[in-house]
């Protein structure tokens, strides 16, 4: 009880304090000071008169009485006359300025609930509302963009060709012996400074064995394939028939599914009957499709036979490998085959495929024994060029030496070996080192949208 009287006590004094100052000290100083005072307040009145004075005869005679005034001989009550004069001809101006911000509040507050301000990983989430195939790395930004995913994960970034080979013990060194990661990667990455750069030799034997077990299964026909790579045949074999949609309903309920658990990627929309029933229909009616020269003749091993479907698929329009992301850690090997589908160039994960691929084109037919010399060949041939083999061309003092080094040739562009022979004294410029350079595909056969009889039949 006493604190409240306290309290009220205080502000009793404060309200009386208040009134003070109101009633004493401001009009004290308003009388020491009177002639500065009105000085400032008479600038003021003729500040608001001057927008008028070039329009209006009565605020032209009014300015030049208010100049004309002493501010030293003004009583405040002649003084509060001018400023409620001079106030009257700024207050309409003053009050349409308002009724403008008060429109302009009210249309601001309506379009600020329209306005989103997104981040990296909400704007992937919004997106991913739209186009179901972004789900499957939707929370997963800073694992993608972190040194993280180099080298571990299911979405480890592709590997380079001297990766490839280190992880397959495909180098060795003059004894024979295997190099290791440590002796050519240096957070994970390839180092010109560690000891296997230009001492490593090829093991040629062993790799073309990696390679050939690289081509995977043979193509036994569509009960064979796994689950995920079922559904994707439908899909493409639907996207090559013109059923854009029926495809692409395929791909995104597979990215809706799609999770990872204990390190392993799971889908389980393909272990449902129900969506493999869904898939034997549209698989069943676009048999000719599957009849046709471009794609019997890759009917071999399972890796060549998707390359072609998707490159016949691609004839209707656009299917990038972005509509089936789920793929890359779900069925790495499939995924790399064909990403590099159209290209000029192969993943090393992938030399195998496309070897057996050009091959069979160029033959015509299907090869039913791997041809993936050229992809040992190729893998050679990076590796030199990047400087690890042993019998790469180099400057004398090594790839840190800047003097004393005689004129570089680079091979001419109509050369047909495609590389710096060793005794230019140069390998050329270097390919870009997650890539092999291969040979152009032939395309003997020129499309023209314009008479495909199966566009002429699809139905928008």
């Amino acid at each position: 009880m006493s604190q409240n009287r306290e309290d009220l006590d205080d502000h009793m004094f404060l309200w009386v304090v208040l009134l003070l100052i109101i009633l004493v000290v401001i009009p004290a100083i308003y009388v020491a000071k009177a002639g500065y005072i009105n000085d400032w307040l008479l600038s003021l009145s003729k500040t608001q008169l001057k927008a008028f004075v070039p329009f209006s005869e009565e605020a032209q005679t009014a300015w030049a009485h208010i100049s004309g005034l002493d501010p030293e001989s003004l009583t405040w009550e002649r003084m509060q006359g001018v400023l409620t004069y001079t106030g009257k001809w700024v207050r309409w101006p003053f009050a349409f300025l308002l009724v403008l911000l008060g429109a302009a509040s009210i249309y601001m507050g309506r379009t600020r609930g329209l306005v989103r301000r997104l981040n990296m990983e909400s704007l992937l989430q919004h997106n991913a509302e739209s186009f179901a195939c972004l789900r499957p790395i939707v929370g997963r930004g800073k694992y993608l963009l972190s040194p993280e995913s180099y080298d571990s994960g299911l979405w480890r970034i592709a590997r380079s060709p001297v990766q490839f080979a280190l992880e397959h013990g495909l180098l060795l060194d003059e004894n024979g012996t295997l190099f290791t990661a440590e002796q050519a990667l240096q957070g994970g990455l390839a180092s010109v400074d560690l000891p296997a750069y230009g001492c490593a030799r090829l093991d040629e034997a062993k790799t073309l064995a990696v390679l050939q077990a690289q081509l995977g299964p043979v193509f036994s026909g569509f009960e064979a394939l796994s689950p995920g790579r079922r559904a994707l045949a439908v899909s493409f074999l639907a996207y090559a028939a013109g059923e854009k949609k029926e495809c692409v309903g395929i791909l995104d309920a597979i990215a809706n599914s799609y999770t990872e658990k204990d390190g392993k990627a799971v889908c389980r929309i393909l272990e449902r009957s129900d969506f493999a029933k869904r898939l034997i229909k549209p698989w069943e009616r676009h048999q000719v499709v599957l009849s046709e020269k471009s794609i019997t003749r890759h009917t071999s091993y399972e890796l060549p036979w998707f390359m072609a479907l998707l490159t016949r698929a691609r004839q209707k329009g656009v299917l990038a490998s972005s509509q089936f992301l789920w793929l890359r850690p779900l069925d790495r090997a499939l995924w790399y085959a064909l990403n590099q589908c159209g290209g000029r160039a192969a993943w090393a994960e992938a030399f195998a495929a496309w070897a057996h691929y050009s091959a069979e084109e160029k033959a015509g037919q299907a090869l039913h024994e791997p041809h993936v010399v050229p992809a040992v060949v190729s893998l050679r041939d990076s590796l030199s060029g990047q400087g690890w083999m042993a019998d790469t061309a180099r400057r004398p003092d090594g790839p840190k030496a800047s003097q004393d080094v005689g004129p570089q040739t680079t091979p001419d562009s109509n050369d047909d070996s495609g590389t710096a022979s060793a005794g230019s004294g140069a390998a050329g410029i270097e390919p870009m080192p997650d890539l092999v350079l291969a040979d152009a595909e032939d395309d003997p056969e020129m499309y023209d949208a314009n008479s495909d009889p199966y566009l002429a039949q699809e139905q928008y």
